[in-house]
């Protein structure tokens, strides 16, 4: 796959626009947070020190919605109308979640509901399988099946993978850049639109998650949530385009190429809720068993392992791009491995490696939210 950053204005204001929205937010957020007590307390399963304001979703989410609005071409609109409400919906539970805690089947339905305006308003639903496990067009009960199983697993994924600073956000950028120059080439874009202004706000939020001490902030499950909400939009809307001509791709890898860019959070969420399974425990019971857990206890800073699963991230990526002379099955068999094997390396050294005993969990009430961290 051959990328060239697009020469196209618009995108290049949307980013910034986006970034600036979101710079002069987060300080008045972190001020307010604070003031209201609205702030993450740590404990036995949280990974940070002192009491940190846990909305920066709202930055997240308000610059996206003014960036895309402003730079949205006129004559595309009309394809993101009623995604609109659906960010809406799931931004109030993200919201309501991070201030009081919510039953983690309400925050389920909440994503259901969202997810569904997208599919059967919006129309971002798959449609096609182009040719996968012998699968071409889609029924359209099925393909509202699928997309909705998408939407869902995408968003806890990030929901997940949010639990040391810079994780969602770092992996965010990367993801929405590939997104946004490939919707670009695609010739949609709405949708890229909505990619480079996710881009501008997750470039200034990492700063402010990462490198901030007066105006340090988490996302929380208000921004974890709609980062992943975006990403199945985008990665449903590319799985659904035609090839284009400027990218050396066959059409039947596509859906494993999306999969292979958001590897990291997928394949991560899909082996602890095996872990937890196994474990005889709630599927989204709260713990310290993420892959990013096992390389802080490995001795990494929250910056280090972050990078570190970045980075892997897109080499599994640029792998997935590379190899055209398997067939697609194997190409997904491959990525997933991958994917599982990098989350899986931390836990193994130090159980073989290091024989250190694993960290006892912290159980979680189910009144509480999906864990998130």
């Amino acid at each position: 796959m051959m990328i060239v950053f697009p020469a196209n204005m618009e995108m290049v204001l949307c980013m910034i626009a986006s970034l600036v929205v979101t710079g002069i937010m987060v300080p008045p957020i972190v001020r307010v947070c604070k003031a209201k007590g609205m702030v993450a307390i740590p404990n036995g399963r949280t990974s940070h020190q002192g009491a940190v304001p846990t909305l920066g979703g709202v930055s997240i989410f308000a610059s996206i919605l003014f960036a895309s609005s402003l730079f949205m071409p006129e004559d595309s609109a009309g394809e993101s109308h009623y995604l609109q409400p659906a960010m809406v919906i799931l931004f109030f539970f993200g919201m309501l979640d991070d201030l009081v805690g919510i039953n983690p089947y309400k925050k389920l339905g909440g994503q259901i509901l969202a997810s569904l305006i997208a599919i059967v308003a919006a129309n971002v639903r798959m449609t096609t399988l182009h040719g996968l496990f012998g699968v071409s067009e889609l029924p359209y009960l099925v393909s509202v099946l699928i997309s909705l199983f998408i939407f869902l697993a995408v968003i806890n994924a990030f929901n997940l993978i949010d639990g040391i600073d810079g994780l969602a956000s770092g992996l965010g950028i990367g993801i929405s850049v590939v997104f946004g120059v490939w919707l670009t080439m695609l010739g949609r874009p709405a949708f890229a639109v909505l990619s480079f202004a996710l881009t501008g706000s997750l470039i200034v939020f990492y700063g402010f998650n990462v490198f901030g001490k007066k105006n340090k902030i988490f996302m929380g499950d208000t921004g974890s949530m709609f980062i992943g909400f975006i990403f199945a939009t985008l990665g449903i809307k590319i799985m659904c385009c035609p090839v284009s001509p400027t990218i050396d791709m066959s059409i039947s890898t596509i859906p494993v190429v999306v999969m292979s860019l958001m590897i990291i959070p997928i394949a991560d969420t899909l082996r602890v809720i095996i872990l937890r399974i196994l474990r005889g425990q709630f599927p989204f019971h709260a713990d310290r068993s993420h892959c990013h857990h096992d390389l802080l206890r490995l001795g990494f800073s929250h910056r280090r392992a972050s990078t570190i699963l970045v980075i892997a991230n897109m080499v599994v990526f640029f792998m997935a791009i590379s190899i055209k002379t398997i067939p697609v099955c194997l190409l997904g068999v491959l990525v997933l491995s991958a994917g599982i094997f990098i989350c899986s390396v931390p836990r193994l050294w130090l159980k073989f490696v290091l024989k250190r005993p694993e960290e006892a969990d912290c159980h979680q009430d189910l009144h509480e939210s999906f864990d998130g961290i």
